[in-house]
């Protein structure tokens, strides 16, 4: 399951949705479109169906839409905003 990073915060407003990477000291800024995404990961707990919720009242291809969505989670978990709950953390080389 991905959920946010224990190091984010993040807060929604009708204009998107604004997060903090503490760690990082940068903000990320999500437009309504890429709030859809975020709300639906972090609420709902994945992105099943979002697809179609996007792509079919707009008249787009759902599979189109499915492969940006995935890109852009993709991303998310690239830069460590987002966290697999799934999968073992990896640990540093000198950790214990």
């Amino acid at each position: 399951m991905l959920t946010p990073a224990p190091h984010v915060h993040h807060a929604t407003s009708p204009y998107g949705t604004a997060v903090l990477d503490v760690r990082r000291g940068a903000w990320l800024m999500l437009d309504p479109d890429a709030s859809k995404i975020w709300h639906a990961l972090t609420v709902r707990g994945g992105t099943a169906g979002l697809a179609d919720e996007i792509a079919v009242p707009t008249g787009q291809d759902p599979r189109a839409v499915d492969e940006q969505i995935a890109a852009f989670v993709g991303d998310l978990m690239a830069v460590g905003v987002l966290v697999d709950t799934g999968r073992p953390r990896r640990r540093g080389r000198w950790r214990r």
